[in-house]
């Protein structure tokens, strides 16, 4: 049996009776009064997503939701077989979200609405910070709002915010967002707060091979924090991180911001849906920028994907149709090694990191088109194309080959594994 369920201007499904929402009788529905339509189910906050979009059965049918989301299929098998046409029809035009209604937080969750235009605040305005800054200044000015700044360091601060609204288009045909200095209990009075702060960067000439995962402890700490004044203020805008490592110090912030005050875990943080990484979009421009050098790998530029890690686990593919296991593993070495290619002749690569996998990520993100992000996918957070529909998530899907699935899920679970140990 199907219950419809009513709450403010979204319609319900699912098979669960939820006690404190009436039943509508299906054939009385509002449709004019429906804005959104969400199936509801009951999962492990910390394994199951709290709002995604329905594009796949297993989402609903109780199977473990891991990569084979990302999975194209043939069809919608029994799963649907119960549900209406409308439904059915809904869902195929990606109209229907999935929602997790044992997240402590689901009904504030789906309160929020995607904005026309957007503020975002910016934490930390070092070199990826400044840089991020400047690229959402000259290109924000149809999605932002406003821009707030904020760092530790005050006359950093102020150098930016008199530099960067000195930036103007002499002819006034754009309108560029305002920037502002944000006080400390101002940081999360917005609809995107971006987490720019780097504290372990390795020096120059320094023998460090994996520098994300170098940065890993140091970042975590101030991560926790932000992530804990997060779950103070009730915050239920979005939290992206551009620091290294992305995936993890996603994961890292999810976990804090839900720790209680005697360290228990308790789903009145962040949920996940909140929570996105920024660093797979430079991965893939390293890839592309490699694979354009020669005739044997550009196809990648309108065929191949980047999928996993920002670092060491990171899967390449020169083309989604046709996956060629050598060039492919070529093309991701190559894209790996970049960073200390760069270190090697004396400059830190934060350029790049700050256009790719920031602004355009994030401008992308905010005008709901696919782009490279991390998001919470089974547990840890995954990097793959996505994009940021009305009622969650949606995750690209593609058809893989029996090698590449392979390569993406021995990925996906040396991601996992890291992943576990920061609930230690």
């Amino acid at each position: 049996m199907i219950y419809y369920n009513q709450f403010q201007r979204k319609l319900f499904f699912s098979d669960l009776k939820i006690n404190d929402l009436p039943c509508i009788d299906p054939r009385k529905i509002p449709f004019d009064e429906i804005e959104s339509f969400f199936y509801l189910f009951r999962g492990n906050w910390l394994e199951k997503n709290s709002l995604a979009t329905l594009i796949h059965p297993d989402q609903i049918s109780g199977k473990r939701e891991q990569l084979n989301i990302l999975q194209k299929i043939e069809s919608t098998s029994d799963v649907f077989a119960t549900f209406p046409e409308w439904i059915k029809e809904k869902i195929r035009n990606r109209q229907v979200g999935i929602c997790n209604c044992d997240c402590p937080h689901w009904k504030e969750r789906l309160e929020w609405t995607v904005p026309e235009q957007w503020t975002i605040n910016i934490v930390g305005l070092g070199n990826v910070g400044g840089t991020l800054l400047t690229g959402l200044r000259l290109l924000g000015d149809e999605k932002i709002n406003m821009i707030g700044i904020f760092d530790t360091n005050e006359n950093l601060v102020s150098r930016w915010e008199q530099e960067i609204n000195q930036v103007i288009d002499c002819s006034y045909q754009r309108k560029l967002p305002r920037v502002k200095i944000l006080q400390s209990d101002m940081i999360f009075q917005a609809d995107i707060v971006v987490f720019c702060v780097s504290v372990g960067v390795p020096p120059l000439g320094s023998e460090v091979q994996d520098v994300r995962m170098y940065q890993l402890k140091a970042n975590s700490k101030l991560i926790n924090y932000y992530a804990q004044v997060a779950r103070k203020v009730n915050y239920q805008g979005m939290f992206a991180i551009v620091s290294d490592p992305v995936d993890l110090l996603c994961q890292s912030a999810f976990l804090s911001s839900n720790r209680n005050e005697n360290g228990e875990l308790d789903g009145k943080g962040l949920a996940a849906d909140q929570i996105r990484g920024f660093g797979l979009g430079v991965m893939h421009g390293r890839v592309a920028y490699y694979a354009e050098q020669d005739d044997k790998t550009r196809h990648y530029l309108k065929k191949g994907r980047v999928f996993g890690p920002h670092g060491d686990g990171l899967q390449v593919t020169d083309d989604i149709d046709s996956y060629h296991p050598e060039l492919s593993s070529l093309l991701a070495k190559k894209a790996l090694n970049a960073n200390m290619e760069l270190r090697k002749i004396g400059y830190k690569p934060y350029v790049a990191p700050a256009l790719s996998s920031g602004v355009f990520s994030l401008l992308a993100l905010m005008n709901g088109q696919f782009h490279y992000s991390a998001g919470f996918l089974g547990g840890i957070f995954w990097g793959s194309k996505n994009r940021q529909t009305p009622v969650g998530i949606e995750w690209e899907q593609l058809n893989f080959s029996q090698d590449l699935a392979i390569k993406l899920y021995e990925s996906y679970e040396n991601l996992k594994k890291q992943a576990k140990n920061l609930e230690i």
